[in-house]
């Protein structure tokens, strides 16, 4: 799917994509990455290393989008001892030369691994085995289709928002990552919205209303007990 994109500079200096026919960009326009960090890093995946003494973590994310996420967490787990296996969910994945435009590459210090497009590139469908403690997994599915014998640690839900895809925010996908968490697992959206944290509430999930990243009052953190 080739629609209409904007390359947008944000407020923290990163950059961000957004689909003019939806009205929706990837990331919040006051910080890529600080939104990424604060939601899904600081209230997601650190939160649930501080808790737990697992030597490794499961991570589940619904929307790689511009793979930005992705590469925090890998970024997060260099000087990190837990393992991380990485799963990454993309219907309609970007092309490199829509990704060359944003200015991740230059945004981030180089590193001994690999750069943000070199991650970029890495095949779809196939499990990269990058460090020894970090490989990704990156689906090009629906949320709707896909089927996982493995259970995950955390699910990082990364759509967009439900006025651009409304479909992503029934209870029936609730229900669903319900399902793919392991007991103590973390389910964390930027989503605040009342009709979300009833439906996680209705399948079970302990939910928390979270003060939001800048620009946004609030966030949902949700844990499977």
């Amino acid at each position: 799917m080739d629609l209409k994109k904007s390359w947008i500079l944000t407020k923290d200096g990163s950059s961000t994509l957004r689909i003019d026919s939806l009205n929706e960009s990837y990331h919040s326009l006051h910080g890529a990455v600080t939104e990424s960090e604060f939601v899904y890093l600081d209230n997601g995946l650190r939160f649930w290393q501080k808790s737990h003494s697992a030597s490794k973590a499961c991570v589940l994310e619904i929307g790689y989008g511009t793979g930005l996420l992705a590469f925090l967490s890998f970024l997060n787990q260099l000087n990190n001892k837990m393992e991380m296996d990485y799963t990454t969910l993309e219907a309609y994945p970007l092309k490199i030369k829509d990704l060359e435009r944003l200015n991740y590459n230059s945004f981030f210090e180089s590193n001994q691994h690999l750069s943000f497009l070199d991650f970029s590139k890495l095949p779809w469908n196939n499990i990269n085995q990058i460090t020894p403690k970090y490989s990704i997994l990156k689906h090009n599915i629906f949320f709707e289709d896909f089927k996982s014998e493995k259970l995950y640690d955390i699910i990082y839900y990364d759509a967009f928002g439900s006025h651009a895809q409304p479909n992503l925010w029934e209870i029936k996908w609730m229900k669903k990552c319900f399902d793919l968490l392991n007991n103590g697992g973390l389910w964390i959206s930027f989503c605040a919205k009342g009709s979300v944290r009833r439906g996680l509430q209705k399948v079970g999930f302990d939910v928390e209303r979270l003060p939001g990243p800048p620009g946004k009052r609030e966030m949902l953190r949700a844990i499977k007990p």
